[in-house]
């Protein structure tokens, strides 16, 4: 299962694109833009593969290499979507365990299927918190919604994601030790006042794990 996450989380798309991009860059003279991309682009890639290797990482090494790839989407995208990632002051993130590229998935949906979608610039936002020993790790965007992400998208990718939320969804549910038929993650579609979709808010709850 943590090959398959690897395989699904290393998504080719993206690393065909970043590559894609650090070429354009060159090809407008731009070193400066594409020595940063390319930088960034391989510290991302180097954690992911460290990161795989180990059933557990620290909260704070996964929201590095979470704060790494939104860094380059918002980038590759021209900044058409800002981010910005909410954790409280007493959650020890350097002793806090969880699985690796937990996140990736979510957000990659989020921003591939939501905010691209969007024709101004939209938000994402990434909560942390702790509640009676369970951590819980929320995604919330101003997209276009599920229903329009989904008539808007090519089946191919729509495949591809579905895989990746299936199999990190059986990786948090591993976790569970109570043997709770609750899924560990739950989606809600966001309404605004008039009726019309408002985004999509993913909750993922995991038991606190400590090293």
């Amino acid at each position: 299962m943590e090959m398959q996450a690897l395989r699904a989380q290393m998504n080719p798309h993206f690393i065909f694109n970043s590559l894609n991009s650090i070429n354009r860059f060159i090809l407008q003279n731009d070193r400066a833009q594409a020595s940063e991309y390319l930088t960034k682009f391989s510290k991302l890639v180097r954690m992911i593969l460290q990161n795989s290797q180990a059933s557990l990482i620290t909260l704070e090494s996964e929201l590095e290499s979470l704060d790494l790839y939104l860094n380059l989407e918002s980038l590759r995208f021209n900044y058409h979507f800002d981010y910005k990632i909410t954790i409280p002051k007493d959650l020890d993130k350097e002793v806090l365990q969880v699985p690796p590229l937990i996140l990736q998935p979510y957000v990659e949906n989020a921003i591939w299927h939501g905010l691209m979608h969007k024709e101004e610039k939209g938000h994402l936002f990434i909560d942390i918190s702790e509640k009676d020993d369970q951590l819980f790790l929320k995604i919330r965007d101003d997209g276009v919604g599920r229903e329009k992400a989904k008539a808007m998208s090519s089946k191919s990718a729509t495949k591809h994601k579905s895989m990746g939320l299936r199999i990190t969804e059986n990786r948090i549910a591993i976790l569970q030790k109570n043997g709770s038929k609750e899924s560990p993650v739950i989606i809600h579609d966001l309404v605004s006042d008039d009726g019309t979709a408002a985004g999509t808010e993913v909750v993922i709850k995991m038991p606190l794990i400590y090293d």
